[in-house]
């Protein structure tokens, strides 16, 4: 059934909503860093968190999460590759070079996703799309500085680990869209890609490990709650309702409000600045946001 144009528009507020709260990551992330949490260790615990609340939250209204069996390699996938997959590749690629280098690096994703969206589900890829695709990447780079001589501090596993994360997040969309197409619910799609990530970083990263950091200050779990709440459940919630009625190459576009949240929230907490060209490059990404709504 075709969307109406106020369910559009609702949807476009949804995804943005999830870019915005996605924003928020990085200058947590810093904070959560300084206590000596490592990136899988910290992917564990936001994705972990995450799926346990919202789990806990559809037993107790009562909502019934079933996966068909057919299915199940779908989701495995889909955790896998986009949840898991993403996390641990995006807080690395901040490790190992720069939040700028890793902003520039994971905002290749609207290419992918709107490239996977034409081959795997058969989505237009019209003009408007491909002008609101350059804007939003010309935007990225002049919000994050991408053009000034030395901004990039590149290593090899860095760029791999930054277009790892572009690679898994446009896919995401992708994949969300394919659960939809299969009768999942918006909660029921959440909690089972979640619940596959869980699973995957359990293997990578055992779970009693984790026992090291109960004596850790209770600042540090306040950090951990509110990344996982917000940041991540909060964010992916948003995000899969708004695909009920977006484009899935759209919706990656849509998002990439993030680095421009990014930037206001390091300004406020981190003590940041903002150039002039900076903010051009912010107006360029919303400009984008606007032309695809």
């Amino acid at each position: 059934m075709e969307s109406t144009e106020k369910q559009k528009q609702l949807g476009f507020l949804m995804v943005m909503l999830a870019g915005a709260l996605w924003g928020t990551t990085g200058t947590i992330t810093k904070f959560i860093y300084s206590y000596g949490v490592d990136p899988q260790t910290l992917s564990l615990l936001r994705i972990g968190i995450s799926f346990f609340s919202l789990l806990a939250f559809a037993l107790l209204t009562g909502r019934k999460i079933r996966v068909k069996r057919q299915h199940i390699l779908f989701f495995l996938a889909f955790g896998a590759v986009s949840v898991a997959g993403f996390n641990v590749f995006y807080l690395t690629a901040i490790q190992l070079t720069t939040v700028t280098t890793a902003v520039v690096l994971l905002y290749t994703a609207p290419a992918f996703s709107l490239l996977a969206a034409r081959i795997i589900l058969k989505e237009s890829l019209t003009v408007r799309k491909m002008l609101a695709l350059l804007s939003t990447f010309a935007g990225i780079i002049l919000v994050v500085e991408a053009y000034r001589p030395g901004q990039l501090q590149l290593s090899v596993p860095g760029i791999l680990a930054g277009l790892g994360s572009g690679v898994t997040f446009g896919l995401y969309s992708v994949f969300t869209k394919g659960a939809i197409r299969r009768g999942y619910t918006t909660l029921e799609t959440v909690i089972l890609a979640l619940g596959a990530a869980v699973l995957f970083l359990s293997v990578v990263q055992p779970p009693w490990r984790l026992v090291s950091l109960a004596g850790e200050p209770f600042i540090l779990w306040i950090l951990l709650v509110s990344v996982a709440v917000f940041s991540t459940m909060l964010a992916y919630v948003f995000f899969v309702t708004g695909l009920v009625h977006v484009d899935a190459g759209r919706a990656t576009l849509v998002a990439a409000v993030e680095p421009v949240v990014a930037i206001i929230a390091a300004m406020i907490f981190l003590g940041e600045t903002i150039t002039f060209v900076q903010f051009i490059g912010i107006i360029a990404v919303l400009a984008a946001i606007r032309f695809q709504a």
